[in-house]
This record gives C-alpha cells, structure tokens and sequence, in this order.
C-alpha cells in the first residue's frame, strides 16, 4: 500500500511540474525598416522624450505626435543603416564639441529656459543633435559621390542673378567711443594733428572695437542708427568727423573709403555662389536619396499597435 501512496505522489509531483503556463504571445515591432527592428516601447520611450508633460495632452494630440514620430523613425532608421553601410559614427568628441558649441551661445539658465520654450528634455535634445550631425555626414558623404561644381556652373547662375548682387552706396568707416564731449574733441584735435586714427582707438576709445582700431567694415545706409548715418555719409574720405552722441557716450568717426551702388563684380561674389549652389546641392542630393530608399525599402508599419481605430 505504501508503495502504490509513493507511486501517486511521485505521478502528482511530475504531472504539476508539467504544468506550465503558456508563453505570452510576442508583441510584434511597431515597425519594421528592412533588417531593422523598432518596438511600440521604443516610441513610447521617445514621446516622454519629447514631451515630458503628456499630461497636458489630449488623446488625440498625442496619437498625432505618434504618427509623426514614426515617421521621422523611419527616416532616422534609413539614416542610419546608410551611415553603418558608409562606416559613418559620431564620436564622443564630436558630439561633446558641437554640444559645447551650442550651449556657449547661452548661460546655463538661458539654455534652460531655451529647452522649455522648445518642449525639450536635455536627452531628447542631445539625441537631436547628435541626429543632425549624423545627417551631416552622410549627406556630405552622398554629395562627394557627385561632380564637382565646375566655375561655369558659377557663372551661369550669376549672369541669371546679377541683380541679386546689386549693392547700395557703401562705406567704410572707423569709430571710436569717449565718456564725454571733451574727450572726444581733444582725441579729434589729435587725428587733426597727424596721429594715426587706429593708434588712437587702440589707445583712447571705450568701444569693444578698438583692438582692430575702430574698424566698422562696409556698411549701407540704414544699418547704423540715423544721427552716425548723417554723420559719416557727409564725411569726404580721410577726413574725421565732429563728436556725435549717442547712449553710449560720443563717437568720433573716421571716413576710409567709398564704394558706389553697383553689381557686385563675378570675383567678388564667387564664394558666396559656390556655397549657394553646394547648399541647393545637398538638399538636393539628400532629399532624393531619402525618397528614393523609402521606395526601395521594405517598411511595414502596424499602425493598430497605436490606435486599433486608426487605417492608413
């Protein structure tokens, strides 16, 4: 009897160890890009990302902040396979160099301040950055591959833009800036005398300007307030102009030459069209290669993972 008592438990122990649940069925990706792979998780993660505040949201903004987002995932999936095909990554450096560049521009309060206008956390915002640079280079990579852009190319488009290089009266001045009107006349006295205007500056003016002599470079009308315009445009070339006052303080300015209206010479301008043109050439380049591999790319998107109610 005892041996039959051992034989069902020993039935029972086995028939429950065999007993287990059924796996939980797999949830499928949200999307996939080719050989890529993104989950309903991954997008989530991506929208707490982006807006730290969902609760301000209704659902329907938030289902359309959804389709957005994968749109753009697509897009940066794309990016990314192209760069891991191209051997192209940002480095630790790169990245901690364009972000030290950016956060210069502001104090740490301003770039706070910078992050809430643009309904940013820093991660959402680092990754962005880190998303444009990553653009960059393959977009630069894509353009390498083309012709370069020939000097007739560059002429062709100024002739048909000449009068986008058409060019105001312009001069080119020098400053300098004293707490007085005394000052400013004695200094003038000075220039009057024989001194070097730029020697002066160094040595007298207030202006941040004066380590390069007061230099103002080429101006038009209309760019300096208008008590130095009706200043400096009567000034003959060489000759120093009386105390002018302003905010600051006076000003002194000093008349160097004197450019006429005009187009602006295919020499001159030369650098400014090849940057033109070598911009229009990467977007170019860029925007019909991201349309071409959408195409060519197998993309299946399950777009009931966000909405059972939403088709496409």
């Amino acid at each position: 009897m005892r041996y039959f008592t051992v034989l069902a438990g020993l039935f029972l122990v086995l028939s429950l160890g065999g007993c287990k649940e059924p796996p939980a069925p797999q949830v499928p990706p949200l999307l996939e890009i080719g050989q890529r792979r993104v989950t309903l998780e991954q997008l989530e993660h991506e929208v707490k990302l982006d807006y730290p505040d969902l609760a301000s949201l209704t659902e329907n903004d938030l289902l359309r902040i959804k389709i957005r987002l994968v749109q753009e995932l697509i897009d940066r999936e794309l990016i990314a396979a192209e760069a891991a095909l191209l051997n192209i990554d940002i480095s630790p450096d790169e990245l901690d160099a364009a972000q030290a560049e950016v956060r210069g521009q502001y104090s740490p309060e301003e770039f706070s301040q910078f992050l809430h206008k643009q309904r940013k956390s820093p991660e959402s915002w680092l990754a962005a950055l880190r998303q444009r640079l990553l653009t960059a280079k393959v977009t630069a990579a894509l353009v390498n591959q083309q012709p370069a852009i020939e000097n007739e190319q560059l002429e062709a488009y100024y002739r048909a833009h000449k009068e986008d290089y058409r060019r105001p009266l312009e001069v080119r001045a020098r400053q300098m800036l004293f707490h007085s009107r005394e000052e400013a006349v004695k200094v003038r006295d000075l220039y009057r005398e024989g001194t070097d205007f730029k020697a002066l500056a160094q040595k007298f003016s207030l202006s941040p300007d004066r380590e390069n002599g007061g230099d103002l470079g080429y101006f038009a009308k209309g760019m300096l307030p208008p008590e130095f315009d009706d200043a400096i445009f009567r000034l003959p070339v060489g000759q120093i102009s009386d105390p002018v006052a302003s905010p600051y303080g006076y000003h002194l300015f000093l008349v160097e030459r004197r450019r006429k209206a005009g187009v602006r010479p295919f020499a001159a301008v030369k650098d400014e069209i090849y940057e033109e043109l070598r911009q229009q050439q990467e977007e170019n380049i860029f925007h019909q290669w991201l349309e071409t591999t959408r195409k060519s790319t197998v993309i299946t998107v399950r777009w009931q993972l966000l909405d059972p109610a939403t088709s496409h």
